[in-house]
């Protein structure tokens, strides 16, 4: 009897506590509580991934191939090297990484269990810039970023010989400074499509001080626009019949930026 009195009691008290707790629990002061439980496990979840070798980093792939330089992927294996997949910085690779100037994004991924992957955009360089006669030839994106430098030009880019540029030297990775290289996008789309000049076999562009761009052919006549290739229908048509004519060999250049034509003949 006396037992059953003991365990009534006990389960009384049992009883009591759960009221209290629940009655502590609406009062909010739980959460708090909850919140700290849900941290501490997935603190210890974190810490059993980190030491499972089971997630260590086997293998790094990176698309496209080709692009990462040799001291980049020593890198990328320092950075890796017996470390688990759950170690590794992603954001710092791809700082890292973006560094290379044919890197315009690097994004880096973890993939499970065991593999690192990295997919890179790159940078192509869309045109080649000399900045003096006889001058290397400096490769730039269309961000206008400097991606190399070589002596002699690439014969699957336009050439933009920009001789009034204050600044004759770039290091690669630095930003070519030009306000108007905007233009040379709306410039090379209407060549595409441009009935008169598309046709015409365009070897470099040049550009003065004041930013106006010239056309130089494969014949070598210069074709001095301005900043625009759009102009009039008159002197389109007067244009075309200069460029179809027997007489073509004999012109130095044409200028089309005034109200009247000048054309100007080989001496």
């Amino acid at each position: 009897m006396a037992k059953r009195r003991s365990r009534l009691l006990n389960a009384r008290g049992f009883k009591k506590a759960i009221f209290g707790l629940s009655a502590l629990l609406g009062k909010g002061l739980p959460w708090g509580l909850a919140f700290g439980l849900v941290g501490l496990l997935s603190l210890s979840v974190k810490q059993m991934l980190h030491a499972d070798p089971y997630f260590q980093v086997e293998l790094i792939k990176v698309f496209p191939s080709g692009v990462l330089t040799g001291s980049e992927h020593q890198f990328l294996e320092a950075q890796t090297r017996g470390r688990s997949l759950f170690d590794i910085n992603l954001k710092e690779i791809s700082r890292h990484l973006e560094r290379n100037p044919k890197v315009k994004r690097a994004e880096v991924v973890r993939a499970l269990p065991k593999q690192l992957s990295i997919f890179i955009a790159t940078r192509s360089p869309f045109i080649q810039i000399q900045l003096k006669e006889g001058g290397p030839y400096y490769l730039a994106a269309s961000d206008q970023l400097v991606l190399s430098a070589q002596s002699s030009p690439r014969p699957d880019l336009l050439v933009l010989e920009d001789f009034g540029s204050a600044k004759k030297s770039y290091s690669v990775g630095s930003l070519y400074q030009n306000k108007d290289f905007y233009l040379l996008f709306d410039l090379l789309e209407a060549l595409k499509t441009d009935p008169l000049l598309g046709k015409q076999n365009v070897s470099r562009l040049s550009r003065d001080q004041l930013g106006n761009l010239a056309l130089i052919f494969q014949d070598g006549i210069e074709l001095k626009i301005g900043k625009s290739v759009s102009f009039p229908e008159s002197a389109r048509a007067v244009l075309r019949s200069l460029l179809n004519s027997e007489d073509r060999n004999q012109i130095l250049y044409i200028d089309l930026r005034y109200r009247d034509m000048i054309i100007k003949k080989k001496s």
